[in-house]
């Protein structure tokens, strides 16, 4: 029998080589070694019941005992005497007992686990506990930082915990910490959405919801088995909108041959598991319409594309509450589950550990540990998409079904739906796509006065916020690169509202111009990537190469570079601010040197002025003793680009010093191209931007400007 159910628990039990299982293992179990079987667990239900074996039921959770340690809470941390103090059972005994209760129970004694961590840490290191030795240790509750703490201590090192209760826990009614919310399609959960939607609609950064125009189409969930698309007319009302990762192909999408059916009903067969939670939580909560872009935007139709995405960003703008399907890698996975992997009846974390908590009224529940405190973030799917960057940016309120529980999320707070902890959070705050409250809480309609938009602080702040978007977005990617303005339209947008009279060019304000210009890779921690077979934007535009970007901040004085002329034009002109058509140019009146480049294999290099420069591959001895004039990186790897001459254009300097910065461009072969009202200028395209140092030959910044066209 015994072989069948070790076979059968090859995760809960530890390995014949492990220390906790020594040659004693085949020993038979003196009776008198067994503990007394009346634990007073009698009426203990079986899944509180196997989590401590009967040993630990007898001592540290029995009644008086653990009233002991329970109001050690209340004494202070401070008194040595405070708790409960025991003598374990010997090492022996403690892995029989441990032994024994698996078999019992299927599952392991996770109280002796934690004293056994503890008597290990006291040995030195790789000599094993004494075998035939009890270990005293003290056992007691402590407030730390605000939070309920269980000490487990010897003489020699201490463990310590922090304890968290679930909701409708007896155990929740003192212990005052909530664990995160692990059950989000029960009724608490919604009750709980409920509460904090109401609680933000006080909130003075956050607007309160409102009616607004329905999208064109939304799905219906009156009857949540029988969902079907709607057609608004522009009626007005309260509609969810869904935020997901696609992650794979949706052959059941809207189509022209399947509207008319669709309008009648649409098979819940044919929903893929994460839309079809999404309509779960919209009828839930109380709501009729949600809007999904694969079944409210005909996919096969690009004109109908074109209008709806064009509308998407004030599609999320107003909806009631954004549903983020944060966890699910793909369309077909879902976000509904309960968020406990199971161990047999009972479903924990892995870094936590369930222990018994005997109430002082009483009742008996459980008390979730904490191991190792703080955990890192958790990477969720949707963290890796463009498109649902500016879906949660743009969004009011934001339910976020993330990978350990579920979160709320609005202008004002970013937490578990309970308040619990964040012990795992979904992501670091820095790290929160967040318009500033001058910019989001300004109705689209009302453009801004010119004392807001002239203040110093606040302008410096819009424009901070705006370089951040630009680099959090580019770390993201896209399935079509030709969507590499599109899903940044809704935001670019949104901060148009603050510079009304700045006009956008892919990707770049004219007001910020030409120290726009001085974005670059951002190479720290990431790689240069490839040149695209096909570049959707200028050269000028970080939007023309895949991958992060920085923005980098320059002193914009015009001494050495002027825009003269910019024209670029939207691919549609119902979305001004997405895709651009291909050839838009810029002239530039600028300071333009010749120079030589040496590219290592990462895309940086540096710079050299063409009388002293080396003819060798960086690292060569020749190259090694000519005198750097500056440093330069890649827009984008080219295999072929290791030693060769290109041009700088000067265009401002770095705001924390007096080092020059610039474009380094190459010439372009069609020749010299004619801007509308001006003469024929020398073409450029850029290919990367650089630093000049103290070294830069001081007549090159005296030279007459020049007026040049980069396309």
């Amino acid at each position: 029998m015994l072989p069948e159910i070790w076979s059968a628990l090859p995760g809960l039990l530890l390995s014949p080589t492990s220390s906790d299982w020594s040659s004693s293992e085949n020993e038979s179990i003196d009776s008198n070694e067994i503990p007394d079987r009346s634990t007073g667990t009698e009426d203990v239900p079986r899944d509180i019941q196997k989590l401590v074996c009967e040993t630990c039921w007898r001592t540290v959770f029995s009644a008086e005992s653990f009233q002991t340690i329970w109001e050690s809470v209340h004494t202070g941390f401070y008194l040595k005497s405070a708790g409960y103090s025991y003598k374990t059972p010997t090492w022996q005994e403690i892995r029989r007992q441990r032994r024994r209760h698996l078999i019992n129970f299927q599952h392991q004694c996770e109280w002796c686990r934690i004293v056994g961590e503890l008597i290990k840490k006291t040995r030195p290191r790789q000599e094993p506990p004494e075998e035939k030795t009890p270990y005293q240790v003290r056992v007691r509750f402590d407030r730390n930082d605000g939070v309920t703490v269980l000490s487990l201590l010897n003489d020699k090192e201490e463990s310590r915990f922090p304890i968290l209760a679930f909701e409708d826990d007896p155990a929740a009614k003192f212990i005052p910490d909530r664990d995160i919310f692990p059950d989000v399609d029960s009724n608490l959960a919604y009750d709980l959405i409920k509460k904090r939607v109401f609680e933000c609609s006080h909130h003075e950064q956050c607007s309160p919801p409102q009616r607004a125009h329905l999208p064109t189409r939304v799905i219906d969930c009156l009857d949540p088995s029988q969902p079907r698309l709607f057609i608004t007319n522009g009626i007005e009302g309260y509609y969810l909108a869904l935020s997901y990762v696609w992650g794979e192909h949706q052959p059941n999408r809207l189509k022209n041959e399947n509207f008319d059916s669709y309008i009648q009903r649409i098979p819940a067969k044919e929903i893929p598991k994460t839309i079809m939670d999404a309509i779960t939580v919209t009828h839930k909560l109380g709501f009729r319409y949600l809007w999904v872009d694969s079944y409210c935007i005909l996919q096969d139709s690009e004109d109908d594309k074109a209008r709806e995405i064009a509308q998407i960003p004030h599609i999320f703008r107003h909806s009631y509450v954004t549903i983020i399907g944060a966890c699910a890698h793909k369309v077909s996975d879902g976000f509904l589950h309960d968020r406990r992997p199971t161990v047999g009846n009972l479903k924990l974390s892995s870094g936590e550990t369930l222990l018994p908590f005997r109430c002082p009224d009483g009742n008996i529940g459980t008390m979730r540990l904490v191991m190792g405190g703080n955990l890192s973030p958790i990477p969720e799917p949707v963290d890796e998409r463009a498109w649902c960057l500016e879906e949660r940016t743009l969004s009011p309120r934001r339910l976020i079904y993330a990978t350990h529980t579920l979160m709320y999320e609005c202008q004002t707070t970013h937490n578990n739906i309970n308040d619990a902890p964040n012990y795992v959070p979904l992501c670091g705050t820095e790290d929160i796509p967040r318009l500033p409250n001058d910019l989001f809480l300004r109705p689209p309609s009302v453009s801004l006065n010119s004392n807001l938009s002239s203040s110093s602080s606040s302008s410096d702040e819009i424009t901070q916020a705006w370089y951040n978007i630009v680099t959090m977005y580019t770390q993201r990617t896209l399935t079509s690169a030709k969507d590499r303005l599109n899903a940044l339209a809704g935001i670019a947008e949104q901060f148009h509202h603050f510079w009304p009279n700045s006009r956008y060019f892919a990707g770049l304000w004219e007001h910020q111009l030409p120290a726009g210009l001085l974005w670059d890779n951002n190479l720290l921690g990431g790689k240069c990537r490839r040149r695209p077979d096909v570049c959707h934007a200028p050269s000028w535009s970080w939007a023309s190469r895949d991958g992060e970007v920085v923005m980098r901040w320059c002193r914009n004085d015009g001494m050495f570079c002027t825009v003269i002329h910019l024209d670029v034009r939207p691919h549609k002109e119902v979305n001004p601010f997405g895709e651009v058509e291909v050839g838009g140019s810029l002239v530039l009146e600028t300071i333009l040197q010749q120079a030589r480049w040496v590219v290592d294999k990462r895309g940086k290099g540096d710079l050299f002025a063409l009388d002293s420069a080396p003819s060798g591959h960086l690292g060569d001895q020749k190259a090694s003793m000519q005198p750097s004039i500056g440093f330069a990186q890649c827009d984008a790897i080219d295999p072929s680009q290791r030693t060769s001459n290109i041009y700088l254009a000067f265009v401002g300097k770095n705001q924390f010093g007096g080092f020059v910065c610039g474009l380094v461009l190459v010439p372009v072969s069609i020749g010299r191209v004619t801007s509308p009202g001006q003469h024929n200028y020398p073409v450029f395209r850029r290919v990367g931007s650089f630093e000049a140092l103290d070294t830069l030959p001081e007549m090159w910044l005296k030279s007459k400007r020049q007026r040049i066209t980069v396309v």
